[in-house]
């Protein structure tokens, strides 16, 4: 029992569980104010064509009802790219922000100081940490926790209404 209290006090495991926490709240906010998808309705595409891209096939709309489901799916398609950046993103943050608290205390994470010999082994160690508490626990922890929707303030969700409107209102303006 003594080891388990010692290893859960410790501060590899209280950084990795309070920066996964951290991230998590970053990317579901970020999600919720810089990322809105917009709801298309059931029948938006006439025409579909199916393509190859090595292993997989992938299915790509080119005769849409109106121009109005066409510029929602464009900017659906950003928002999407944007997404994938906002991972990376939050990784590359992970891991730097870890490998510098490595930097100004080694002897939290090793057990020696970090020098030019062992900046490699460092920044390898910054990536594994990079890439639990900026992919793997944020994503554990939605989908165990509940959704956003019930305990988050409702001024996020004001927010991304208000941006879901004026992009539906700047959308109605270009295909008018």
């Amino acid at each position: 029992m003594q080891a388990l209290v010692k290893y859960v006090l410790n501060f590899r495991f209280l950084y990795v569980l309070f920066a996964g926490l951290f991230f998590y709240f970053v990317s579901i906010t970020f999600d919720l104010i810089f990322i809105p998808m917009l709801d298309m309705p059931e029948h938006w595409c006439e025409k579909w064509v199916e393509r190859k891209i090595r292993y997989r096939s992938q299915k790509k709309c080119v005769e849409f009802t109106d121009k109005v489901q066409e510029l929602k799916y464009r900017h659906n398609k950003k928002m999407e790219e944007r997404y994938s950046r906002k991972m990376f993103g939050i990784f590359l943050f992970a891991t730097f922000f870890t490998f510098l608290i490595m930097l100004l205390s080694p002897y939290s994470f090793f057990d020696q100081k970090i020098t030019f010999e062992n900046y490699s082994g460092a920044m390898a160690a910054a990536i594994f940490y990079g890439v639990i508490i900026g992919f793997l626990l944020p994503a554990v922890l939605q989908a165990l926790l509940p959704s956003p929707a019930g305990w988050l303030p409702d001024e996020f969700y004001e927010i991304q209404k208000a941006r879901t409107e004026l992009i539906l209102k700047e959308i109605m303006e270009m295909s008018g």
